[in-house]
């Protein structure tokens, strides 16, 4: 008796087992299974790219992965995977954490970037030849000036020696007259002197 307790099942268990299985699998295809994203609270997404040195490793970009908190802004070594930080717009993606975004590590990249930097030198080269050009035209122009002045300066010099001159001659030229007048001048009183004791 004892064998057939324990090999015989009870009735209903199977039919119970059945029913919670069916009704087990009817409610997951109904309902989406929850993510770790669902029950994490706070803003941002817990899904990120990792970027950077792992035990060793350089990983340039791995994912997105699910991480077990929500970001908003890089952390090393995860991105979030926000609008504002993807890297689907590289070939070889890697993120730069001084300048907080992907840079694209591809050849064509890097190629690129050589000919904007080869335009940019020669943008810039061109820009210091044209700037020599004013300073020497600037140059040339001061040197001209320069000797205008010089001109100007030796002809104001020679004008205000010979209005020294002019002023010395007619210095010259009044000063005897001056002397005639005092002269006159000086005669008359003694005249009038000897007058004072005469007849008037």
């Amino acid at each position: 008796m004892t064998e057939e307790t324990a090999n015989t099942p009870v009735q209903g268990a199977e039919s119970e087992q059945q029913n919670v299985a069916s009704n087990g699998q009817s409610s997951n295809t109904e309902q989406k299974p929850k993510t770790l994203g669902d029950i994490l609270p706070g803003e941002g997404t817990n899904l990120v790219y990792v970027s950077g040195m792992l035990q060793g490793q350089q990983v340039n970009c791995e994912g997105p992965i699910e991480y077990t908190r929500k970001l908003t802004h890089p952390q090393w070594p995860f991105i979030p995977a926000l609008p504002q930080y993807d890297p689907s717009n590289c070939k070889t993606p890697k993120f730069d954490w001084g300048k907080g975004e992907w840079k694209d590590e591809s050849e064509e990249a890097k190629e690129k970037q050589l000919n904007d930097l080869t335009e940019k030198v020669a943008s810039i080269t061109s820009d210091v030849g044209k700037i020599q050009e004013t300073q020497e035209a600037a140059a040339q122009e001061k040197v001209v000036n320069d000797k205008k002045d010089d001109q100007v300066l030796k002809l104001v010099t020679a004008m205000n020696v010979q209005l020294g001159a002019l002023s010395a001659q007619v210095k010259q030229a009044l000063k005897p007259a001056t002397n005639t007048s005092v002269a006159s001048t000086d005669t008359k009183p003694a005249e009038s002197s000897t007058n004072e004791g005469g007849i008037q």
